[in-house]
């Protein structure tokens, strides 16, 4: 029963206007993007979801009913431990499923991921210890990326993998106009003089 309760809790299952998911998918023939946005879930709901999405997901490819695709993990550290995606993203690529995690902390990705990762996009990240954590998955040497990439100024970023043929290169990241940050409220505001 509390199984059951849990699900209706993620608000994410509907009974009375169930979406089915490969519909939703194959609705644009020239491509689109579709989020889902699970901030506002507890975490043992957002494991729910995630691991029915990627167990879904796993299976319509197989069958052929989708299409291939990206799946873009964004803030993956919240949930990457607590699923499959270890298991599963060993056999990703062979169904059509391309996995980007983004992250601000990647010692909490599993280093199993990491070594079957094709390619790695690295932003500022300075802390020796995710940088040692980074560069033991790189085919380069280790060194070097931790060097490039604790140099690298806004706005540019370290690519590693086979998108490169595996040379560490340093490439521009154009600018926006949007907040791409997180914004933390405060509890006392700053009051105008």
């Amino acid at each position: 029963m509390s199984r059951l309760m849990s699900l209706r809790e993620t608000g994410f299952f509907d009974d009375e206007n169930p979406i089915q998911l490969d519909e939703v998918l194959n609705s644009k023939q020239d491509g689109g993007i579709f989020v889902i946005d699970l901030s506002r879930c507890l975490s043992h709901s957002r494991k729910i979801v995630v691991e029915y999405l990627l167990s879904k997901l796993s299976t319509l490819l197989a069958r052929g009913v989708i299409d291939p695709l990206f799946l873009v993990a964004e803030e993956a550290h919240l949930y990457l431990r607590e699923t499959y995606w270890d298991d599963l993203v060993t056999r990703m690529r062979h169904i059509g499923l391309f996995p980007i995690f983004v992250t601000n902390q990647p010692d909490s990705i599993p280093e199993t991921v990491y070594r079957q990762a094709d390619n790695i996009f690295l932003f500022n990240f300075t802390n020796e210890s995710d940088l040692n954590y980074i560069s033991k998955a790189s085919r380069v040497d280790s060194e070097t990326a931790r060097l490039i990439a604790k140099s690298l100024p806004p706005r540019y970023c370290l690519v590693i993998g086979r998108v490169v043929s595996d040379l560490p290169m340093v490439v521009r990241v154009r600018e926006i106009s949007l907040r791409t940050m997180g914004e933390t409220k405060l509890l006392f505001r700053m009051r105008a003089k």
